[in-house]
């Protein structure tokens, strides 16, 4: 009876800790301004589900940078089919990042663009069942929101650098 218990205890405990390992965590980091636009870190993930390294949660406010902003309302109304009173009320876009286990590269898993309210205007996510929603792979900028956005997580949850 007592090693049933035990038992019971440890699996509850280990698949506790294996859910912490891969859960969301909240946390605003500033990252700065990138080509004229705020970018902010909003969650991350310790280890995420597809690589076992860190995700990061990063966004993009438009206030500053009208151009962008403009060219974004155009393609979400011309390639998503959003009506132009939805799209015209853009205000931040927010990326989920995974990272590679060497921390060269990322992919996006999805891509979500939001009203001043927080309300979703549209979503893409990347699942890679298919040609068509295979995730984006791109080389990490050290100092661009990937690069960024990944030191924070490190710093944050004390991550070393992988072994050369």
């Amino acid at each position: 009876m007592m090693k049933k218990m035990f038992f019971a205890i440890f699996v509850l405990a280990l698949s506790i800790s294996c859910a912490s390992a891969s859960a969301l965590v909240d946390g605003n980091v500033s990252l700065g301004q990138h080509n004229n636009m705020v970018w902010y870190m909003v969650g991350y993930e310790k280890a995420a589900a597809e690589t076992g390294a860190p995700g990061a949660i990063v966004r993009r406010y438009y206030g500053t940078n009208a151009g962008y902003r403009s060219e974004t309302v155009e393609l979400l109304m011309s390639k998503f089919n959003v009506k132009p009173e939805i799209a015209g009320g853009l205000y931040f876009t927010e990326y989920r990042y995974v990272y590679s286990a060497d921390f060269k590269t990322f992919i996006v898993t999805y891509i979500r663009h939001h009203g001043m309210a927080g309300e979703l205007i549209h979503e893409t996510e990347f699942t890679g069942l298919s040609e068509a929603t295979k995730p984006p792979v791109a080389n990490i900028d050290a100092k661009g929101p990937s690069g960024l956005a990944l030191d924070a997580v490190r710093k944050i949850e004390k991550i070393p650098a992988p072994k050369k």
